[in-house]
């Protein structure tokens, strides 16, 4: 009886995703990272479960001289500071705040450099119109749908602009006019009054002008030129100085911040200077990959079946580009962590009694040769932490690259 040869079983497909996760398990540097950053996060958030004690909690009763500045201990196993506060809970608590500011400004500045890059490169070269006003739109056919969407977004923006100038010209000259017309006929009265009038009338110009205007721009120009002027900007010298200013509660922006955060309004503060200054690489990096990509035959494909341009950037443009978003996720969670580290231990940061390992370390540069420890625990916990998400960056780009060895 003839026997039916065995088939030889042919290996399943694999998707680019299970791929990446095998050549990503091979970088032995970059799982070991990963297991210590889950850890670092359930650390964080089972904090008030496994911190041995209050962060905050002074030692009270008898004998409080002998209570500060303890060595590592079984009772306090990374030791006391300058106050009594037992340093291994201030270090679990401190991850919190880092892991929030990392996390946070970073992929909050990757969604908006995605969003923006993407932008720019998908419509590089192709200008096209806002239509401002009412009239404007009519010339092109009075459709309902001409009023929704993006147009109806510029036409708001546009008038919320021109008011904002009108505003603040009111606010900086408004002042001087009352005191120019009440009598006070001074040369500087009569400049501020000359220059509220022509400020009012350039936006009176321009809302009568935008009621049948439109503007012709090259999201491209424009979002690159935006790029180029924040990479102008001197990060740590701005940091200081917006900190300082937005926690200032004698400035009306650090009275706004103040009562909007209330006790967290340096985490959020720090956050959102990390990321109006943090999205300028990322937006790079997609705007030459959706430039590339742009190009593709399935592009030209999915136009082709009549997809929008919204859909064939989203859909398909960017899910081809994340290779390097993802890595930048990685990376820029270390720097926002170093960054907060530094505006901390420079005081412009989070302050206390709230405890991060930036402030820990400002705290305990008094006592480097007295008490050592209290600058080893935060000093170490930052640079494992910073090296373990840089090993797993390098790990996600090799194992996203088809290229790669591993």
């Amino acid at each position: 009886m003839a026997t039916i040869a065995a088939q030889p079983r042919q290996a399943q497909p694999q998707s680019t995703w299970a791929l990446a996760w095998r050549r990503f398990k091979k970088h032995r540097l970059a799982m070991a990272s990963l297991v210590f950053i889950i850890l670092l996060i359930l650390m964080a958030v089972l904090a008030p479960y496994i911190a041995p004690y209050d962060p905050t909690a002074q030692p009270t009763g008898e004998n409080l001289g002998a209570q500060y500045f303890n060595p590592p201990s079984p009772q306090h196993w990374l030791g006391t500071d300058d106050l009594g506060r037992d340093v291994l809970s201030r270090i679990i608590y401190g991850a919190r705040i880092s892991l929030l500011v990392g996390f946070t400004a970073a992929i909050a500045s990757v969604l908006i450099g995605t969003v923006l890059g993407t932008l720019a490169g998908y419509f590089s070269g192709k200008p096209f119109r806002f239509y401002l006003g009412p009239l404007a739109q009519a010339k092109e056919g009075w459709q309902p749908a001409l009023f929704a969407g993006w147009r109806v977004i510029s036409w708001g923006l546009y008038y919320l602009a021109l008011y904002l100038v009108a505003d603040l010209a009111w606010k900086l000259s408004g002042d001087d006019v009352r005191a120019y017309l009440g009598g006070e006929r001074s040369l500087g009265n009569l400049l501020s009054g000359l220059g509220l009038l022509v400020a009012w009338g350039a936006v009176a110009v321009a809302a009568i002008w935008g009621i049948w205007g439109t503007i012709r721009l090259d999201l491209d120009i424009v979002i690159s030129r935006v790029i180029d002027f924040v990479l102008t900007i001197p990060t740590l010298p701005l940091l200081l100085v917006l900190s300082a200013l937005l926690r200032d509660p004698n400035v009306v922006v650090g009275q706004w911040a103040q009562a909007a955060f209330g006790e967290s309004a340096s985490v959020f503060i720090i956050i959102a200077i990390l990321v109006v200054l943090g999205w300028t690489g990322t937006a790079r990096l997609i705007r030459g990959a959706i430039l590339s990509l742009r190009e593709q035959d399935f592009t030209a494909a999915a136009q082709a079946m009549g997809a929008g341009e919204g859909r064939i950037m989203f859909r398909h443009l960017v899910p081809n580009a994340l290779a390097p978003v993802i890595v930048s996720v990685t990376l820029g969670v270390g720097d926002a962590i170093v960054t907060e580290a530094a505006l901390s231990f420079l005081g412009f940061g989070v302050q206390p009694p709230v405890a991060t390992w930036g402030n820990m370390l400002s705290n305990a540069q008094e006592y480097i040769f007295s008490a050592p420890w209290l600058a080893l625990a935060p000093g170490f916990m930052i640079f494992v932490t910073v090296l373990a998400f840089n090993y797993m960056g390098d790990g996600l780009r090799d194992a996203l690259d088809p290229r790669s060895r591993l």
